[in-house]
């Protein structure tokens, strides 16, 4: 249920149930991420398919990609359904402070990614990035994410505790994209 959670347990259900006077349409913008849903196609179980084809696509993704960097599975399984989901569910006392700084960016452009509105993603699969683009909500968190790195990383860099620019701006961009999504996670101690 941690990873169904992440789209929405209801657009799951829409999915398997039939619709009656319209009130899939309903349900699926209460539950879907972002605060927008167009209706990409003309019916409701149709779009919430394909948004889970792409939300499921994106989690194997992420999974992949960790197991190559040599993660356990139960981790990788985990830490991706905790990002997928935005729960932020840790396996370690650390939450993502043991894993190694490639696991953590994985791990942190995930946490971005599915925090985005999963309209970009369609407008992307159809082709239209032009329109995907487009979309406000998009540019500004993008915007927001890259200057409260910028800021947070600035702040940080003269305070001898992490050394060099990448470990600066890695543990800032961590923070911002676990803050921005909620998603809990944490690579460093806030006491």
């Amino acid at each position: 249920t941690h990873w169904v959670g992440g789209m929405g347990v209801l657009v799951f259900i829409l999915m398997m149930i039939p619709s009656q006077n319209g009130s899939h349409m309903n349900l699926m913008k209460a539950e879907s991420p972002g605060p927008e849903v167009s209706k990409f196609v003309p019916k409701v179980r149709n779009t919430a398919r394909i948004l889970y084809r792409i939300y499921l696509i994106m989690t194997l993704i992420q999974i992949v990609l960790l197991l190559a960097t040599g993660m356990y599975w139960f981790d990788a399984l985990c830490i991706t359904f905790g990002t997928a989901g935005t729960g932020g569910f840790g396996i370690l006392n650390s939450s993502c402070g043991s894993y190694t700084p490639v696991q953590q960016w994985i791990i942190t452009v995930f946490m971005i990614a599915f925090g985005v509105n999963f309209s970009f993603y369609y407008l992307l699969k159809i082709r239209r990035p032009k329109d995907a683009f487009k979309m406000e909500e998009v540019r500004y968190y993008i915007i927001i994410i890259l200057l409260a790195i910028g800021v947070i990383a600035w702040n940080i860099s003269g305070t001898g505790l992490y050394h060099g620019l990448e470990e600066t701006v890695r543990a800032s961009a961590f923070q911002v994209g676990s803050i921005i999504t909620t998603t809990g996670f944490s690579t460093t101690d806030f006491d």
